[in-house]
């Protein structure tokens, strides 16, 4: 029997403005919106009981995981691969196929890199309004893609 593998791929919720923003771009925290947008997400993505919460370092990232992480009684674990840094979300995925079978994996990354990687992919055609807090829910059979879900944050639940 074939093992499905469900990957979750996030986009961080609503951060500080950057335009606003003082610091550096890998420190912007998220808004009292964006904290909302990822207790939306952990409600959504706590049932689907996932055996790994990961994220980009970038600290928007890491604190849109924290409230999901919590919930799965997890640790966040930042990833390199999910970043700007040294992204790799190929290799990630494909490892999450390898190491968790048949189980639900959570990435939380960047609006931009993940339809990047997915259309690369030839999983999308063309570019998706992708809105922060929202999701791709990815299906791997076998470790290759099944099928693709777009979830938009206004169909997750308030």
């Amino acid at each position: 029997m074939a093992a499905t593998t469900t990957v979750f791929l996030v986009r961080h919720a609503k951060a500080a403005n950057r335009d606003h923003w003082d610091g550096a771009d890998r420190d912007r925290p998220l808004i009292d919106k964006g904290w909302a947008q990822a207790e939306r997400l952990a409600a959504a993505l706590a049932p689907e009981k996932p055996a790994l919460v990961a994220a980009s370092p970038w600290r928007r990232c890491v604190e849109t995981a924290e409230p999901l992480a919590r919930a799965a009684g997890l640790e966040v674990r930042p990833d390199e691969r999910l970043g700007y840094n040294a992204p790799d979300l190929a290799g990630f995925v494909t490892a999450c196929a390898r190491e968790h079978p048949g189980r639900a994996v959570v990435a939380v990354g960047h609006g931009d890199l993940i339809p990047s990687y997915l259309a690369t992919a030839g999983l999308l055609d063309g570019m998706p309004r992708f809105r922060t807090g929202s999701l791709f829910r990815l299906e791997l059979r076998d470790g290759r893609p099944r099928r693709l879900t777009l979830v938009d944050r206004g169909d997750l639940a308030p």
